[in-house]
This record gives structure tokens, sequence and C-alpha cells, in this order.
């Protein structure tokens, strides 16, 4: 399998400044370094969605690569994309909630944990818990909540909306260093040691994108010209339990003016289960031979870290992760390119209409 490394060799996918000297891209990057054949790179041109499994040496890491032709603008893609809550709401999003910026309480009031962790946390211990949770957070949830009274979940659901707020606002002073670790097993996990690991697994990061890994690596003491960010919370139906999530979108134009090439990063920040480090990066790019302003390649790198996918039965689990990892990416970009044309048609024949303006009415 093609190794992490190669994965978003920008300098290929973004070469259309040297198109007459440089094979058509991104076609040569998806046969050469994804390793695509011929058939697939058939599909992804004809509409289709192509989706692959990548190598990488973190045997509890799952990394795919996926990419659909879209018909619409990349100003579109972002607009929309901005518009976090609608563009994620579907069939597994239970909740979603984009935070505004600077975070209000009000942003979280909405949290509602399953009954089933609600259940859990009273019994959890420090090293062992079925919910993924910061060792402070754990004693505040068991001490300051009269699990036997009535209102319980009430609260519960309360206080956990109190502890993401203030992670929020942690985060937006100091970064990955306030982070939590996970006690939910033996040994802590340390959030932003384990997402250093990552970054330094993807050079590609370093070597296409410096300004990009620099402000993900050191954010909020670092500034990227021309990106724009912004924070959301999401409850999403995922294999046995839903899983409370919170990311970090950066937004940056690969070029100045209307209908750039973009990368898009989204950096899990917290997840309740199974996960407990996550990085989706989208490219944007236009065909080189035919760079037109309508039409770009989606191209999504999904990486993420879970624990029980290593020995045997972890390579059993491992499968049935990749499985439901690969399904969810094949549906999100298929649903992603469904919604984002339809949109893009509407929007388009509303602008034409204005254009032409009433239609002359004949006098009696």
């Amino acid at each position: 399998m093609t190794p992490v490394w190669k994965i978003l060799s920008l300098s290929v996918l973004l070469g259309a400044a040297f198109a007459e000297a440089q094979p058509r891209q991104p076609h040569y990057f998806l046969e050469h370094d994804i390793g695509l054949s011929d058939d697939e790179i058939r599909k992804a041109e004809q509409g289709e969605v192509v989706v692959k499994l990548l190598d990488t040496p973190v045997k509890r890491e799952v990394s795919l690569f996926g990419i659909v032709w879209v018909h619409a603008t990349t100003d579109y893609f972002v607009e929309k994309y901005a518009d976090i809550e609608n563009f994620e709401k579907g069939k597994g999003v239970l909740q979603i909630k984009k935070i505004r910026d600077p975070p209000k309480l009000e942003d979280f009031a909405s949290v509602r944990f399953p009954q089933e962790d609600l259940d859990a946390i009273p019994k959890c211990k420090i090293g062992k818990c079925d919910v993924r949770i910061q060792e402070d957070s754990l004693r505040r949830l068991q001490t300051e909540i009269d699990w036997a009274a009535p209102d319980a979940e009430e609260e519960a659901n309360r206080l956990i909306a109190e502890i993401a707020f203030e992670g929020m606002m942690k985060y937006r002073e100091g970064g990955d260093a306030v982070l939590s670790a996970y006690r939910d097993k033996k040994r802590p996990l340390f959030l932003a040691k384990e997402f250093d690991a990552m970054l330094d697994s993807s050079p590609y990061l370093y070597e296409y994108l410096p300004e990009l890994e620099n402000y993900l690596q050191n954010y909020p003491n670092a500034e990227l010209e021309g990106a724009s960010d912004f924070l959301y919370w999401s409850m999403n139906a995922f294999g046995l339990k839903p899983v409370f999530r919170i990311n970090h979108v950066v937004i940056y134009p690969l070029a100045d003016g209307h209908n750039a090439d973009v990368a898009i990063a989204s950096k899990m920040l917290y997840a309740s289960h199974y996960f407990h480090t996550a990085l989706e990066i989208r490219v944007l790019v236009r065909d080189s031979d035919n760079p037109t302003d309508v039409g770009f390649y989606l191209i999504s790198m999904n990486r993420s870290r879970s624990d029980g996918l290593t020995g045997f039965f972890g390579s059993i689990v491992r499968r049935q992760a990749v499985k439901r990892a690969r399904d969810g990416l094949r549906g999100a970009l298929a649903n992603g390119k469904t919604n984002l044309e339809a949109g893009f048609r509407r929007a388009t024949a509303s602008r034409t209409i204005r254009a032409i303006g009433p239609w002359p009415v004949d006098s009696p």
C-alpha cells in the first residue's frame, strides 16, 4: 500500500501553474502516488466515489483516502461547509452545534449524553470506565451530582455542558498543551502527545503545507494568513454507542482570488468513545487540464487512532473498524456530492433569474 507520507503531495496536486511541463493532475498523482487503477481514475472522472485504505506503521491507526468529482465551485463548497450544522446533518448525526466566537455556555446547553453513558459514570473508576473522560471531570461528575435524585440526568447533562465549555475556553487560550488526558484505561493517554505523533508521521503537512501544520500544532500562538476557523460539537451514531465529539476546523485557501483551491483540516479534540485522536484533511483541487471555475475534485484523507486494534482479537475489531470507516467515508463523499451539486444548481438558477429580471407583462 501507499505510504502515508505520499498522500497529499500538493506539489503534484496543485501544479496547475506548471501544467505545460507536468502530466495531467491530479490524475498522475492518483495513479503513481495513491496507486489507483485506470478504472478507478475513470470512475472518479465520471463522478463516482473512490475510496482506498492506506498503509500506516501505527497499528492502532486507520488511514483512508477518498476522492469524488463535484460539479460546483470551491467558493460554494466553503460557504456551505462553514454552515457546519446544515452541512453535516443527516442520518448519522443525532445532534450538532457550531460554537460561537467567543464560545458561550449556551452553545453546549442542548448536549444530551446517552442514558447508557450516564448510567456508567457513577460506576467509573480511574483506569476503568466505559466513557472516555478526564480525571478531574470524572471526579466532578461523581461528587457534584446526586445520582439518586429524580433530576440526576438533567443535572448531569448540565454539568457535562459546563465541563465542555470550560474545556473549549482552555483550548482557545492554551491549545494542545491543555488537552485532557484520558483515564478510562490502565495507562493515561495524553492527547497532546498523540496529536503531535500523528503530525510527526504526516510529513506531507511539513513539506507541502508547513503553514497549516504550524497553525495546527501551535494554535493559538500561530497565524495562518487568509484562513478562518471554528469549533463545533456533535453527537454521532457510530458502532454500538453514540459518540460525542468536539472538533476544531481550519479553512485555508491555497491561493488568492475567486474559486481558489482550498485545504480544510478538521482536528478532533475529544470523543466519548472509540477514538482518541483523529485528523481529516480535505483538499479541493481543480483539473489542471480544465481549470474552469465550476468543477473540482474533493479529496479526503481521514486518519484516526483507537484502542483495541492490536493483537489477535484486535485484528478482528480492526477489520470491523476499517469497514465502518470506509463505508462512512464513501457515504459522506456521495451524500456531499449530491447535496452540493443540487444546491449549486438551485443557487445558479436563482442568480440567473435575478440577472434576467422579472418577465415583461403585456399591457391590456
